[in-house]
């Protein structure tokens, strides 16, 4: 072949190629500058790109102690304003409780079905959530296999550091579901991808979120499915700023401590005996939980573990233990109905107090009086009120999601 025409194919070939590159970043960025917009044609209706409430949601989170970690701790000397009394405050927290279970949609499946496939149900979110979550919906009119849409989205999900989630509308039920927690055979309708906007590493920035939407591209292109985004760029990174601010302002620990009196100590035995007879029960970390087992929220209302480090207990030593103190602590925007938990708590202190012969002590180490009690059931009402006002209950699902991922709780089956 003649020398320039082998030059002349070199080069139109790297034009075309240049060309194709161009295209396709320039078709990126555009998409990246839309808000919320759909190629879906004009007059079509738009689905909402979140999926409503879905079932109750519970996590087994286990916050470490306060002793283990610089956690925020409610302290006995903020200044609050007065609440209602006690008996008045736990009825209203009562009744706010049984209407909001009441109105709660039921779980049917409990993990049966899983259970039958022989593996566990799954722990993750069952659906994207807006306000913690930036969302990409693919839509289109064929049905997608799930593994047609796994594989893609295990190449390239690597690439994402926060959490991220891809979810299918399942045709055979029209229910959401994580594609991972699926079956091989399940078929959908719709795919969502989500991904968390904060977490312990701090809020989602641009860089991340472009890897993101371009993980969405490629699996738009592969499947042949419309692209929605949930938001514009520049809006998402404020709110997920904002999102880290909400976070760090209300990831505190409510504790209250036990503590002999000098030079008395507590013996590893009766500490046992008496965490069980009231109702704790020995278990991750080698601390002691209160489980939960009716309310919403976290399964575990509060723990218990020694004052001192390393905190844990040996189970294998109680014969042996004696400490001058424990503390019980629990996370107050993970907990549902959070002053009842916490009143709770104090009851479960005080009857350590009357079996064990010690005294209540705050964070400073000093008696922890009645009104020190009612300035920490004061800011934990206060807190409650104002992550309601953002739309996040505490110990929901976007609670527990949110505050799991950004503490670093430890999450356990049991």
């Amino acid at each position: 072949m003649d020398l320039r025409i082998a030059l002349l194919l070199l080069g139109l070939g790297i034009i075309v190629l240049i060309g194709l590159t161009a295209l396709d970043r320039a078709r990126a960025s555009r998409l990246f500058r839309l808000r919320s917009r759909t190629s879906q044609p004009p007059g079509e209706k738009q689905e909402p790109a979140v999926p409503g409430p879905g079932p109750a949601f519970t996590l087994d989170i286990h916050p470490r102690p306060p002793t283990d970690e610089n956690r925020k701790v409610l302290g006995t000397d903020a200044a609050v304003a007065p609440l209602p009394r006690r008996e008045d405050a736990m009825h209203k927290n009562e009744l706010q409780t049984l209407e909001e279970v009441a109105t709660m949609p039921l779980n049917l499946d409990l993990g049966i079905e899983h259970a039958k496939r022989g593996r566990p149900a799954p722990r993750g979110p069952r659906q994207p959530d807006e306000r913690i979550d930036f969302v990409v919906t693919l839509s289109g009119e064929q049905s997608v296999a799930r593994d047609a849409a796994l594989g893609i989205w295990k190449q390239n999900e690597y690439l994402l550091e926060k959490p991220h989630f891809l979810f299918g509308k399942r045709t055979s039920d029209g229910q959401w579901s994580e594609l991972a927690h699926d079956s091989s055979r399940t078929i959908y309708s719709d795919l969502v991808l989500a991904i968390q906007m904060v977490d312990a590493r701090g809020p989602l920035d641009v860089s991340e979120l472009n890897t993101f939407a371009q993980i969405g591209l490629k699996l738009a292109d592969a499947l042949n499915r419309r692209t929605r985004f949930s938001a514009e760029f520049d809006d998402t990174v404020l709110r997920a700023k904002r999102l880290h601010a909400f976070c760090d302002a209300f990831d505190v620990i409510a504790s209250v401590n036990v503590v002999a009196e000098a030079p008395a100590t507590f013996p590893g035995r009766a500490i046992e005996q008496t965490a069980r007879r009231l109702g704790l029960q020995f278990g991750a970390m080698s601390i002691f939980h209160m489980k939960n087992g009716l309310s919403p929220g976290c399964k575990h209302l509060f723990s218990m573990a020694n004052l001192f480090q390393p905190g844990a207990f040996d189970a294998g030593a109680w014969d042996r233990l004696r400490t001058s103190g424990l503390t019980l602590f629990m996370s107050v925007p993970c907990a549902y109905s959070p002053v009842a938990v916490f009143d709770k708590m104090v009851d479960t202190a005080r009857g350590l107090c009357t079996a064990l012969g010690g005294s209540l002590r705050d964070q400073e180490g000093k008696p922890l009086s009645e009104r020190g009690i009612e300035v920490i059931r004061g800011q934990i009402a206060e807190i409650e009120a104002k992550m309601r006002a953002q739309d996040i209950v505490p110990g929901s699902e976007t609670a527990l999601r949110l505050f799991r991922t950004f503490s670093g709780a430890i999450e356990s089956s049991d």
